[in-house]
């Protein structure tokens, strides 16, 4: 059975749907765990339209201060953990074994990569089925999966 399942969760119902789910792969093993994650697709603050802009603005001077973006960068995270703590607590309720991981990148290479380098043996996730276009266009789920050798849940 699977004891170490990754959720990636956007704040959408198939998101929660597959959290459900997790949650009862999890209960058939004992000490299982889970980890919610949220990928935030921040911005790439040394790309060279943000410095423009930012000094456009006055916001920020020629040079960006490392100590300043980690500041932000973590204030987002915290943010958007307390988030999604709150929305998730229906869902989690007590039970323990649940964390949330907040990592910064696009949704496919971020869980891919979180999955792998944590050692996940399941990753559950929602699909939003958006139709034809999005279809042709590919989705999140349709990326996890080629790029991923862990077993992948979708559920809708």
């Amino acid at each position: 059975m699977y004891e170490k399942i990754l959720v990636p969760y956007d704040s959408s119902e198939p998101a929660a749907h597959a959290l459900a789910q997790a949650l009862e792969l999890a209960s058939m093993a004992p000490g299982a765990t889970i980890t919610v994650l949220a990928v935030v697709d921040w911005h790439d603050y040394n790309a060279e339209t943000f410095k423009i802009a930012a000094r456009m603005s006055g916001v920020m001077g020629d040079s960006l201060q490392a100590d300043s973006l980690e500041a932000i960068d973590q204030e987002a995270a915290r943010e958007t953990t307390e988030n999604i703590r709150a929305a998730i607590a229906p869902i989690v309720g007590d039970r323990d074994g649940v964390e949330i991981a907040v990592v910064n990148g696009s949704p496919h290479d971020a869980i891919t990569g979180y999955a792998n380098a944590g050692g996940y043996d399941c990753i559950a996730m929602g699909h939003r089925g958006m139709g034809a276009v999005r279809s042709m266009l590919g989705s999140v789920c349709y990326s996890v999966l080629q790029k991923t050798q862990v077993p992948v849940l979708i559920v809708k």
